[in-house]
């Protein structure tokens, strides 16, 4: 078919700007009249906020206003979405836990975000949240995931009773059963698939800017899916109507499929722009994504797998507790069940 049929060499067009330190991102974006973020986040993994005392953050220099968690509330704005429905395999529904974009009666996570300073600078509003006063009644916490299902764990959730999401099924377990009993050889074994955090060049960044004229809203985000992040920011967490926002994703630096999710920083932002009257912008430093970024992993399975006596395979059997953290993020349902048992033979028969 020649040099322009398919299978063809085909130059790249976005390489240039990025050797020549002409790409765009987020926080290359300026808007007039812009100011910036910072979060106050919780120190402990779990615990009740008891007294929230923004005083003397409010009177520092340059701070245009300190926001919390009854605020966003009282504006009517909602909880975080987990977009996949997960049933058990008893028919229930997925137990999921209620996520506020700022947490105001209790945390659940190390980083999990309780106030926002808006400031002149970032600097300022950084020193601010510092001088944010908070009395936490620290509780205790679970970090492994199988000693979460343990009947002295401590109840994260009350909507997810024993800590436990879903016990979810895929396949045929009666046949499954029986090509284990009629095995020539069985191999058994406990596999740990270690928790990861995503580690982009490009920090998670948001601008939020509502223009009172036009009462319309306009979120410049490092997003992997701006479409889906304007249709659950208008449908679901109730920031604006479809038609009255615009998300933008600039150049992103990197994203593993950390940045497919909508995280609370992008909902706070554009919502403190109206509250404030000011475009703000937050952009994260590299703590903040370790803490704050979804994670990923953190499985811990039970397998055997069953052979005949030619060593075909003949049954594959896995248990997975699957920790998907102190709250359920947009896909994180799907990554546990149809987006790792349908994989898990490889390529093998």
């Amino acid at each position: 078919m020649g040099i322009e049929g398919v299978g063809a060499r085909v130059a790249r067009k976005e390489d240039k700007r990025f050797i020549t330190g002409a790409g765009r991102y987020v926080d290359d974006m300026v808007v007039p009249g812009m100011k910036h973020a910072a979060f106050v986040r919780s120190p402990h993994a779990h615990a009740e906020i008891k007294k929230i005392d923004v005083k003397k953050a409010q009177a520092m220099p340059g701070v245009i206003g300190v926001l919390t968690g009854k605020e966003l509330k009282a504006d009517g704005i909602g909880n975080l979405i987990c977009g996949w429905m997960i049933h058990s395999k008893d028919g229930s529904p997925m137990k999921m836990g209620a996520w506020s974009p700022l947490a105001f009666d209790r945390v659940r996570y190390v980083g999990d975000a309780v106030v926002v300073v808006v400031a002149e600078t970032k600097g300022q509003a950084r020193d601010a949240a510092e001088a944010v006063d908070i009395s936490y009644e620290e509780l205790k916490a679970v970090v492994d995931a199988p000693k979460a299902l343990e009947r002295s764990a401590p109840q994260i959730h009350p909507e997810a009773d024993g800590n436990l999401i879903f016990d979810w099924e895929l396949g045929d377990s009666a046949a499954t059963n029986a090509a284990i009993k009629a095995a020539a050889h069985i191999t058994r074994m406990k596999i740990v698939n270690n928790r990861l955090v995503p580690n982009a060049m490009e920090p998670r960044a948001a601008l939020g800017h509502y223009d009172k004229a036009e009462d319309h809203y306009t979120c410049w985000t490092t997003s992997q899916n701006p479409h889906l992040a304007r249709l659950v920011m208008s449908a679901f967490y109730n920031v604006a109507p479809e038609n009255k926002l615009r998300v933008i994703a600039p150049d992103v630096g990197g994203g593993f499929g950390s940045k497919i999710y909508i995280y609370p920083e992008e909902i706070i932002c554009l919502w403190a722009s109206k509250k404030t009257g000011v475009p703000v912008k937050w952009v994260a430093d590299r703590t903040e994504s370790f803490l704050t970024d979804a994670h990923g992993r953190d499985h811990v399975s039970t397998v055997e797998m069953a052979f005949d006596k030619d060593n075909r395979i003949t049954g594959l059997k896995v248990d997975t507790i699957a920790n998907l953290g102190a709250y359920m993020s947009l896909f994180s349902s799907c990554v546990p069940t149809y987006l790792y048992a349908t994989l898990l033979s490889g390529q093998y028969d």
